[in-house]
């Protein structure tokens, strides 16, 4: 049997090939948010490890992930300085890394199979499935691990403002970053699959790429790339039933509310409750009403209930809209834990439903093995003072607007970027949902942009509009379509107000989502297998080669050795 030439970038080659690589997925991100870059750049990441030795997927994804992620979350170093971001990318990196080796494990393991050898087509979709079910594997595993994972810098997350966006309501996040994986790794691919050949007839190492015949997949694959991707951006979103409309306004209060902003205790109230009622004041001169107003995380500061004179300024706000207020407000428990929670105030005060954040931040919410990393930062761990729980009440509550009762599905801050919020408040009935958050710990740098972007396609996913409202900015009305109702210029203190619709049911994302994404785990998961199975095989192979072998029984005696 002919030895497979095995086609590969020059290592010095796959360096420069996954730091660009790694820079335009960043590119591809808000605040630039140029989404073909996205294409490129995984592409390139796909090419600088496509069946590469494993040291040199390592180098690679360890290049790709630090391209990318260094300044993807560079906003992290604002107030904290480089010891978070550090920290943070070092994590991320590091999943980048193991993709590499597995990813240039996979493609070249699956290269070396016989059954290839002249079935290159097949050859071309196997390695492009097990690469981008690594791809989705890697998102998911960082979605989850350390402490609740990091689900950011998704490859999904790069179409929230490009024409593909509408996929996602179909195969959710993970779907969608899988999609796009697959047409990125099918031209890759395509231009270095190469048919079994005799080393000593093409002159070449196993590592080269002249000399060994291109069975034609490059234009097939081409094509096959540029029609899922043209599936993806054509096809529409899918409609689902609306019972109902709503008019929503939702208060930015531009407050000092960052982790070091000089304020006193009320400030943050203060300005919500004056933002808000210089939008009552435009209602009433121009004769209209909405029927519920939503304010930021953490605008009502701490126990709202417990305190009278805050509560009793926040119902008399309800009381004049004629419309209640979701509120975000930090409350104690008896254990002496917090939750970040969200509340209902009319008129008469605190209204049946609350909402406790599910996914607190570590080392920022609360802080995880507190006396390890106090001994590595002190200064930096002492910061975080309150261990907030994880919440465990339903996604969605009823809100008994001026309209009639509303389910609106809550999630708070970095609640939004996990897929499994999104399932709940599907599930939980949610007509609509309301996005609390405060990014002043970020100034103006590209994280409020970057959560927009993510909220943006959860509401296309779900197929509900969604109120996305931060203290700071940048705050949005996003309709199920993913466009904008309305807006706010960011770092200034005013309301939004916008008609939204109301629907019921739920997209295929969700009901299906969570399928779609075991089907790429498992395509990862099977192209490693394959992989460790064709190593096994070759070294066996080899073993045998080298073994002794028998005298036939004719030659004993003989004299021949």
């Amino acid at each position: 049997m002919t030895p497979t030439l095995i086609a590969r970038l020059p290592w010095w080659v796959s360096l420069i090939a996954a730091a660009a690589g790694g820079y335009l997925l960043d590119v591809a991100s808000p605040a630039l948010a140029w989404w073909p870059a996205a294409i490129a750049g995984a592409a390139l990441v796909f090419a600088s490890v496509w069946q590469q030795p494993w040291q040199i997927g390592l180098q690679a994804g360890l290049v790709a992930g630090a391209a990318f992620w260094a300044p993807h979350i560079s906003w992290l170093t604002l107030y904290l300085g480089p010891v978070p971001w550090l920290g943070l990318c070092a994590v991320m990196v590091l999943w980048f890394a193991l993709f590499g080796i597995a990813a240039a494990a996979a493609t070249r393991g699956i290269a070396r199979l016989p059954w290839f050898s002249e079935r290159v087509g097949a050859l071309v979709v196997a390695q492009s499935l097990a690469a981008a079910g690594l791809w989705v594997l890697r998102e998911q595993v960082q979605g989850s691990w350390p402490y609740g994972g990091f689900a950011w810098g998704r490859l999904a997350h790069t179409q929230a403002d490009g024409p593909l966006a509408q996929a996602v309501s179909w195969v959710g996040f993970a779907g969608l970053s899988g999609l796009l994986a697959l047409a990125c790794a099918l031209p890759v691919a395509a231009l270095l699959s190469r048919r079994s050949a005799a080393v000593g007839a093409s002159g070449i190492g196993a590592s080269g790429i002249g000399g060994a015949r291109l069975r034609g997949p490059v234009l097939p694959a081409a094509a096959a790339a540029l029609v899922l991707l043209l599936v993806m951006a054509l096809v529409p979103a899918p409609p689902l039933p609306q019972t109902g409309a709503l008019r929503v306004a939702a208060v930015q209060g531009d407050s000092k509310s960052g982790i070091f902003d000089d304020r006193e205790s009320g400030d943050v109230l203060r300005d919500h409750v004056a933002a808000t009622e210089e939008l009552l004041d435009r209602l009433e001169a121009d004769d209209e009403t909405v029927d519920v107003i939503v304010w930021p995380e953490n605008s009502a500061e701490f126990a709202l209930p417990d305190n009278p004179l805050a509560a009793q300024r926040v119902a008399r706000l309800a009381k004049r809209a004629g419309a209640p207020i979701v509120v975000g407000t930090i409350l104690a428990n008896p254990d002496g834990s917090y939750t970040n929670s969200s509340l209902i105030w009319g008129p008469e005060g605190a209204e049946p439903g609350r909402y406790d954040k599910r996914y607190p931040v570590p080392f920022a919410e609360y802080m995880p093995n507190r006396e390890f990393f106090r001994a590595l930062a002190p200064d930096l761990v002492d910061l975080v003072q309150l261990e907030y729980t994880a919440g465990v009440l339903p996604a969605a509550f009823e809100v008994p607007s001026a309209a009639g009762p509303v389910r609106a599905g809550l999630a708070i801050c970095f609640d939004i970027i996990f897929d499994a919020q999104a399932v709940a408040m599907g599930g939980d009935g949610a007509e609509v949902i309301f996005a609390q958050t405060n990014n002043a710990d970020f100034g103006r740098t590209d994280e409020s942009a970057q959560q927009l972007a993510i909220a943006r396609l959860r509401a296309v996913e779900t197929g509900r509009a969604l109120v996305n409202i931060s203290t700071v900015g940048t705050s949005a009305v996003v309709a199920p379509d993913g466009g904008d109702l309305a807006t706010l210029t960011p770092f200034t203190a005013d309301a939004m107000v916008a008609e939204v619709p109301l629907v019921e049911g739920k997209t295929p994302a969700l009901n299906a989502g969570s399928a779609i994404a075991a089907f790429w785990m498992a395509m990862g998961a099977l192209g490693c297998a394959v992989a460790a199975a064709a190593t096994w095989r070759r070294g066996g192979r080899a073993a045998a080669a080298d073994a002794p072998r028998a005298v036939p029984r004719a030659l004993r005696g003989s004299g021949a050795r």
